[in-house]
């Protein structure tokens, strides 16, 4: 994998899951640390200089009305490091934590923040060496940037706090000696630039919003599967009548749909439901039930209509987030003269939160159809030909797959609880200074934790296509229904009560998360 240069105006979300995830190599793109080097130099000469400036020569916050002396330029970045580094709760995951460097690295690559070029590269060699501070998960609030887990980010780059390295939590100054790095000395405003930023938010929303396309083309394909499983209508998915709603995901996922099952020999035509229920009514001019629908419940006929708005929504919080990335997010901004230096706003998460609080929202709609699709498979109600509870054989001496549903159903339900939107709950901090405030990375953490949640809720899914699939007949599954039924068979057998269903589900998971498994869906699915 080739290396990522950074230039601080074109990271994506694949991006940063290649060099979070997939610890893709990262360097900086020269004329970009040309313009990091030419910043630095100038805000230190106007520190040297006394020009008034918020955090050049200034408290912090509330406190900007300080004026602090030059001399103790480093102090007072230190000590906004040491006393802003409140955290608490879990670590963020190493790939997390990866993502927040990234994104900060990112942005002080554009040149408008004033850390030095030490500060960039220390970055780089962190994600290159695979150099994790500790990070805690709780402790911003979305607005002057995420100060706290930036602070604690920022820390193990001057030699304070904790990194994570090969899983093991240490020492930051030791680690740093180890690997011959030298700590990072603060100038002017250089502790500012590392924290006051939406780069917490923003590492981990794109995170989020990645995990959420692929979990968005596996719905889809597994909807496919169950639409043959339970012999639903193919009518449903013309092209025709989504094309008069309007919707572009809606008129995607329909399109997708109609690939996924093309030459399946389970699908129902329209065609011919009406001639069944013809020839059942004799042409008798009573009412009677022909025990044939004219058209599939909901969980069938409607998901173009329910994975049309994810996929919309996704397509805008990809947009959103992708801005945010290659962003200049910090306070103050500086540019050719100490007047013309921007003190405003761009730390604020808002977009970040609603965007996530959107993408949540999504997933979370995406886990409602699944789960009520695993009830359809399971129950003896509504199963159609299918055994009950999708048991292989001597149903009431086993449940079959009914314990599975549980699962789905409780993730599902906290899902309702995880999607009420944080970036609506602002309360006032800092004195009053920051009074109306983001809360956007509870809203990036919370779409983190959907997505977990939906990958449980969609290896359910797959397992009970699987068993379904299976009791079918996989051969009367369209092409694409056929290989993936193929693919998981490597890694899966027919549940018959021999193991407990948890290892079932935990394989199919694996499988789908995996390259193999991702891959196969980013091809069969395209939206």
């Amino acid at each position: 994998m080739s290396t990522l240069i950074l230039t601080g105006s074109d990271l994506t979300l694949e991006d940063v899951h290649a060099v979070a995830v997939g610890h893709r190599a990262v360097s900086v793109d020269g004329d970009r640390l040309a313009q990091v080097r030419a910043t630095h130099e100038r805000v230190q000469r106007w520190g040297r200089e006394g020009h008034p400036i918020y955090g050049v020569n200034t408290g912090f916050g509330e406190l900007a009305h300080v004026v602090v002396p030059p001399e103790k330029k480093t102090q007072l970045q230190v000590n906004l490091l040491r006393n802003h580094a409140s955290g608490a709760g879990k670590r963020l995951d190493d790939a997390a934590t990866r993502a927040v460097l990234l994104a900060r690295a990112n942005c002080l690559v554009r040149g408008y923040s004033g850390a030095g070029e030490d500060a960039v590269a220390l970055l780089v060699e962190f994600l290159n060496r695979g150099i994790h501070p500790v990070i805690p998960e709780q402790g911003s609030l979305g607005a002057s940037g995420d100060i706290s887990p930036l602070c604690h980010m920022a820390l193990a780059l001057i030699g304070e706090g904790r990194v994570v390295v090969d899983g093991v939590e240490r020492d930051a100054a030791e680690v740093l000696a180890e690997k011959g790095l030298r700590p990072l000395e603060l100038g002017f405003k250089e502790g500012l630039a590392l924290i006051n930023g939406t780069s917490a938010s923003a590492g981990t929303a794109a995170l989020a919003a990645h995990r959420g396309e692929r979990l968005l083309r596996q719905a889809v394909f597994l909807a496919a599967v169950f639409v043959q499983c339970l012999r639903g209508s193919s009518r449903a998915f013309d092209r025709r009548g989504h094309e008069l709603k309007g919707h572009s995901g809606q008129i995607a996922v329909a399109d997708a749909l109609r690939g996924l099952i093309e030459g399946s020999g389970l699908t129902r035509e329209h065609a011919d439901l009406m001639k069944d229920i013809t020839e059942r009514s004799g042409g008798l001019s009573e009412v009677q039930d022909v025990g044939v629908y004219i058209q599939s419940a909901y969980s069938l006929r409607c998901v173009p209509q329910i994975l049309g708005p994810v996929r919309d929504t996704m397509v805008f919080c990809r947009r959103v987030i992708e801005q945010e990335l290659n962003s200049s997010n910090d306070n103050p901004l500086i540019f050719d003269t100490p007047e013309e230096t921007f003190h405003g706003g761009n730390f604020h998460g808002q977009y970040l939160a609603m965007a996530s609080d959107y993408l949540g929202i999504a997933m979370g709609q995406m886990g409602v159809l699944a789960e009520r699709q695993i009830n359809r498979l399971v129950d003896p109600h509504l199963n159609g030909d299918l055994p009950a509870f999708l048991a292989w054989n001597d149903s009431g001496l086993s449940s079959g797959l009914s314990g599975t549903q549980y699962l789905a159903t409780s993730i599902a339900s906290e899902n309702l609880d995880l999607v009420n939107p944080a970036s609506v709950k602002s309360l006032a901090s800092n004195a009053g200074n920051q009074d109306v405030v983001s809360m956007s990375l509870n809203s990036t953490r919370k779409a983190l934790t959907i997505a977990d949640n939906i990958a449980s809720i969609l290896a359910v899914l797959g397992t009970c296509l699987f068993q379904a699939g299976s009791w079918v007949g996989p051969d009367r599954l369209s092409a694409a229904g056929r290989h993936w039924h193929q693919m998981l068979a490597k890694v899966v057998d027919v549940y018959q009560d021999d193991v407990p269903v948890q290892q079932l589900v935990d394989s199919v998971r694996a499988f789908a998360a995996d390259r193999e498994g991702t891959d196969f869906f980013a091809r069969a699915v395209a939206l």
